[in-house]
């Protein structure tokens, strides 16, 4: 055999070689991506474990408590493997408003806590568990409701949650609503064009602070709003918000529907243009623009 003819055997054969190894290699990352998405079917349909709320560990660290101090809560959850997150609902002493607590674990303990503050604008009287709520990482909620302060008989998994309840002492919550200046409603263009950004400003006060406030539009053609959010300008001293007007931006007068404002103390002033105080009402005009 020739040494020319040696060589390209030679060749052939590694080329081959070459070809068997790249399907070798195609195969294998085949197969990876097979298995990864078999392993992503598996976990879409697996069983998630139930979260279950002992409710007999429910307790705080104080019966009572009263401004500047908080209030511990806790609770044992088993079974909480594929748990993720955990509230528990309060309501409030007077007004019975409720207030969430996100509770994290504490492996110390073993259970699952979270804190409430107390402030000079907390109400007084006997706050109450109104109900523990469980969501596992499919977004699956689970409550357990205190058969004490939740009466619906429709509602599972209602126990005795009364032993965590507390007293607030001594302090001094204020319940006035804010106040909405509608004389100084204003927007900074009555026409606007596609481009364009329409501030809303009005002068809101309260004697605690705002929370929250907003003003609805409706829609000059169909029956729909349209929110926009106002927030405090040291500057002007007024609440404002915008609305940027784009293609889909229906033509037409836009008008407000009403104004809400809430305070840090749960208290709310809504004014209505159908009804309501004359005087407020016959400033509504001027929050109306055109596209």
């Amino acid at each position: 055999m020739s040494k020319k003819l040696s060589k390209w055997i030679i060749l052939v054969l590694s080329f081959i070689m070459i070809l068997g190894c790249v399907g070798c290699t195609q195969n294998g990352t085949g197969s990876e991506s097979r298995a990864a998405e078999k392993k992503d079917v598996v976990e879409k349909h697996k069983k998630l474990q139930k979260p279950v709320v002992d409710y007999t560990t429910l307790e705080t660290d104080k019966p009572e408590v009263t401004s500047g101090e908080k209030v511990k809560v806790s609770v044992k959850i088993k079974n909480d493997v594929d748990m993720e997150n955990a509230y528990i609902y309060y309501m409030s002493g007077l007004t019975k408003n409720l207030e969430m607590v996100d509770l994290k674990y504490n492996k110390k303990t073993n259970k699952y806590e979270g804190y409430i503050e107390i402030s000079e604008s907390s109400e007084p009287g006997t706050w109450k568990p109104e109900s523990i709520l469980t969501v596992d990482s499919r977004n699956k909620t689970r409550n357990v409701y205190n058969s004490q302060t939740v009466t619906d008989p429709s509602l599972e998994h209602r126990e005795d949650l009364s032993i965590g309840n507390f007293t607030v002492k001594n302090t001094a919550p204020e319940y006035n609503a804010p106040e909405i200046d509608m004389s100084t409603l204003k927007v900074s263009k009555t026409k606007a064009k596609v481009g364009d950004k329409i501030k809303v400003s009005v002068k809101i006060t309260d004697q605690t602070g705002i929370e929250k406030a907003i003003i609805v539009y409706k829609k000059p053609e169909l029956d729909k709003t349209v929110t926009i959010k106002l927030k405090y300008n040291k500057e002007s001293d007024m609440m404002e918000g915008y609305y940027a007007v784009t293609e889909e931006s229906e033509s037409g007068k836009w008008t407000i529907s009403y104004i809400i404002a809430d305070d840090t103390n749960f208290n709310s002033k809504c004014i209505n243009n159908q009804w309501g105080n004359e005087e407020d009402m016959k400033y509504f005009v001027n929050g109306d623009f055109v596209i």
